[in-house]
């Protein structure tokens, strides 16, 4: 499954830790997200079906929680609410660090990321309590800039590999790890 998520190259790099190796081709056809700037993103819990099987879910959760950070990264809010709903753990002290570094830095994210995430392994395999996702994330068409005008130089974006660790916990899957790799990292 492919998403795609306004969101910022800069943000998510500061946010996470690398940790992990290169990512693999992914073969399934791409689904477009909307954007963080448009109408409602991730269809809420509340009013919607969930997905039909873990997997699904746990793309779900782990695509929900890069929405939520791409939002925050607009405005540099490490105290988005919608953060600690999709995420936990690690993976939110680490969202929430990143932010903050944008926001003392005085800067703001825009621009489109597009996902490949995968589900590499559950466990149990049934019922499943745990989950690993791997995703190369292009950061190609997104950015960080400075929210007053000044001038800023960017790193390029472009294929970084993501692995996330998500937990099930109170019925909803948390991304509550998350490794973000440098530029280069993986491959489509």
């Amino acid at each position: 499954m492919t998403g795609i998520i306004r969101t910022t190259t800069l943000a998510t790099a500061l946010a996470v830790a690398a940790t992990l190796t290169a990512c693999t081709k992914n073969e399934e056809p791409p689904v477009v997200l909307p954007s963080a700037t448009t109408a409602p993103s991730a269809p809420s819990p509340t009013t919607s079906a969930p997905p039909a099987t873990p997997q699904q879910q746990i793309v779900e959760a782990y695509l929900a929680m890069q929405n939520a950070f791409a939002k925050a990264s607009e405005t540099a809010d490490p105290d988005y609410p919608d953060l600690s709903r999709y995420a936990a753990g690690t993976a939110l002290t680490r969202l929430r660090d990143g932010l903050r570094s944008m926001r003392d830095k005085g800067l703001r994210a825009r621009g489109e990321t597009i996902f490949h995430p995968k589900v590499e392994s559950v466990q149990p395999a049934t019922a499943p309590s745990k989950a690993r996702v791997r995703d190369c994330m292009d950061t190609s068409k997104a950015e960080a800039y400075k929210a007053n005008g000044d001038p800023y130089k960017d790193t390029p974006g472009g294929l970084r590999l993501v692995i996330a660790d998500l937990e099930r916990t109170d019925g909803a899957w948390k991304v509550t790890g998350l490794g973000v790799h440098e530029v280069g990292s993986c491959v489509l």
